[in-house]
C-alpha cells in the first residue's frame, strides 16, 4: 500500500524532529546495559567501556540446505540457549539475535572507588571458552544423537572499546493495539563492527580478539597457544590473537570431544587474501604510473596516493614478516603449514621488499636467521644451507640447523661453510669470535 501526502508529510517531521535533536551522552557505569523499557525514544545515549563478542556457526548456509526445517529448529535453539547461558555465567548480557549469530555484551566491572575490578574483556574470553567446551562436549553430542547426526561448529570474534547504545525503531501503529512495538538497541562502536568481522574470519573453534583486548586480558588467560596473526578481509588487514579449542580447564575430563574436521578456512584465505591485497596494490601503482602521465593531475593528490600506496606496502610487507617471525624455531607453527605456503610467503615478502626500495641483501639480513629453520623443518636443505652461508658472510650470527649440516655433509659441502666461518673470524674485526667459534666448532662436526 503506498503512503498518502498526509502520512509523508507526517514522517518527513519525524525525521525532521531526530536529525534536529542533539544527542546527549550519559556515562553508564552501572553492570549491566540498560534495557529497551528504561531508555527513551529521542537521542539520548547510554556510553559504556565494553567487550563486544559474536560467535556464529559456521557455513551455516550448508547446513541448513542440507537440513530439514525441524531439524534446524532444534539446531538453532539449541545453540542460541547454549550461547546466551555461557554469557549469562560470565557477567554479560545478550541483546542481538540474528540467525545463526548471537552477540554478547561484556561491561568492565567497577569498585566502590571507582576502578575497574574486571575487565568486560576478560569475561568475554571466558564466556568464549565456555561456549567452546559446551559446543564440542556436549551439544554436538546432543546433535549427533538426535538430529539426524548433525554437528555444527562456530567462529568467536571479541573487540574491546567504547560503545554508545541508544534506542531506534517505531511503537505499534496509530490507532492499532496489536500491532507489535518494533523497537530494538543500536550499538554505536568500531569494537561492535570489528568483533563482527573478527567472527567472520575465523574457523571453526577458533577465538580471534583484536590487540586491544589481548592487551586487558588477565595473565591467567595469556597462555602459550595464543598466536599472533594478521587475517584479511579484502584488502583491509586485521590484527590481533588467535587461539583454537580453548576449553574451560576441566574439559578432559568430561570425555572425548565431537566436533567437524579442521578445514583452515581463514588460514587459506589468509594466504589468498594476501595475494589480492598484492595485486591490489600493483593495480594502484598501475594506476598512479598512467595518472602521471596526465598533466591535468595535481601534484599534491599524487604525492598522496603515493603515501597511501606505500602505507598499504609497508602493512603488508610488516604482516609477512609477522607470519615469518612467528615461525622461527617454532615446528608446530612451520608443520601446520605446507610447503607452497611457505615459498609463496617468502617469495612475497621479497617482493614488497624490493618494492619498498629494498635490496635483496637488506631483506634477507632481516630475516635470514628465521628461513634457515623453515627451509629445514619443511626438507628443503638446500635453501636453509645457502641462509646459513649467508650468516656466516653476512650476518651477527649463524643459526645452525642440525638437518641440514648433515645434508651438506652428504653433500661435500661442510668445508665451505667450515671455510667461510673460519674466514669472517679471522677478517671481521666486528664479529663476536667467541660466539663464531662455537658456530665453527658445531660445524666441524660434521666435516671428516
Amino acid at each position: 500500500m503506498l503512503i498518502t501526502q498526509a502520512e509523508f508529510e507526517t514522517i518527513d517531521q519525524r525525521l525532521k524532529t531526530i536529525t534536529e535533536q542533539e544527542v546527549s551522552v550519559i556515562e553508564d557505569k552501572l553492570q549491566f546495559p540498560p534495557v529497551l523499557d528504561d531508555m527513551e525514544d529521542n537521542n539520548k545515549t547510554y556510553s559504556m567501556m565494553a567487550a563486544i563478542l559474536f560467535i556464529d556457526i559456521r557455513k551455516s548456509t550448508y547446513l541448513t540446505e542440507n537440513s530439514n526445517s525441524k531439524s534446524m529448529v532444534k539446531i538453532y535453539r539449541s545453540f542460541m540457549r547454549m550461547a546466551v547461558d555461557c554469557v549469562r555465567k560470565n557477567d554479560g548480557v545478550t541483546r542481538q539475535f540474528m540467525g545463526d549469530r548471537i552477540m554478547g555484551i561484556f561491561k568492565d566491572t567497577y569498585d566502590a572507588n571507582g576502578n575497574i575490578a574486571e575487565t568486560g574483556t576478560n569475561k568475554a574470553v571466558n564466556a568464549a571458552r565456555c561456549m567452546q567446551t559446551l559446543l564440542d562436549y556436549s551439544l554436538n553430542i546432543h546433535l549427533k544423537n538426535n538430529v539426524n547426526g548433525k554437528v555444527i561448529e562456530c567462529g568467536i570474534g571479541i573487540d574491546y572499546g567504547k560503545i554508545l547504545v541508544t534506542k531506534a525503531g517505531m511503537y505499534g501503529v496509530e490507532s492499532d493495539n496489536t500491532k507489535e512495538n518494533e523497537i530494538s538497541f543500536v550499538w554505536v562502536g568500531n569494537a561492535t563492527n570489528y568483533a563482527s568481522k573478527y567472527s567472520d574470519l575465523t574457523d571453526g573453534g577458533e577465538i580471534f580478539i583484536s590487540e586491544n583486548s589481548y592487551k586487558g586480558l588477565a595473565s591467567e588467560l595469556k597462555v602459550d597457544s595464543w598466536s599472533k596473526v594478521t587475517k584479511y578481509k579484502g584488502k583491509k588487514p586485521y590484527k590481533g590473537y588467535s587461539i583454537k579449542d580453548f576449553y574451560l580447564d576441566y574439559a578432559k575430563e568430561l570425555g572425548a570431544v565431537v566436533k567437524i574436521e579442521e578445514d583452515n578456512v581463514s588460514r587459506q584465505d589468509n594466504a589468498e587474501q594476501i595475494s589480492d591485497g598484492i595485486k591490489a596494490i600493483e593495480e594502484l601503482q598501475n594506476k598512479l604510473f598512467n595518472k602521471e602521465k596526465e598533466l591535468t593531475i595535481k601534484e599534491e593528490k599524487l604525492k598522496k596516493e603515493k603515501e597511501e600506496i606505500r602505507s598499504i606496502q609497508w602493512d603488508a610487507y610488516n604482516s609477512l614478516y609477522d607470519i615469518i617471525h612467528e615461525a622461527f624455531n617454532n615446528d608446530h607453527i612451520v608443520k601446520k603449514e605446507d610447503t607452497d605456503y611457505w615459498i609463496f610467503i617468502i617469495e612475497n615478502y621479497y617482493r614488497l621488499g624490493k618494492n619498498l626500495g629494498k635490496s635483496e641483501s637488506e631483506i634477507r639480513k632481516g630475516i635470514s636467521y628465521c628461513l634457515s629453520p623453515i627451509y629445514d623443518r619443511i626438507g628443503m636443505y638446500k635453501n636453509a644451507f645457502h641462509e646459513l652461508s649467508f650468516m656466516a658472510n653476512e650476518a651477527s650470527w649463524v643459526n645452525t640447523q642440525t638437518n641440514t649440516l648433515k645434508w651438506a655433509k652428504e653433500n661435500n659441502l661442510i668445508w665451505d661453510l667450515r671455510y667461510d666461518i673460519n674466514r669472517r673470524m679471522e677478517s671481521d674485526i666486528n664479529v663476536d669470535k667467541e660466539s663464531f667459534q662455537t658456530y665453527y666448532d658445531e660445524v666441524n662436526k660434521y666435516y671428516g
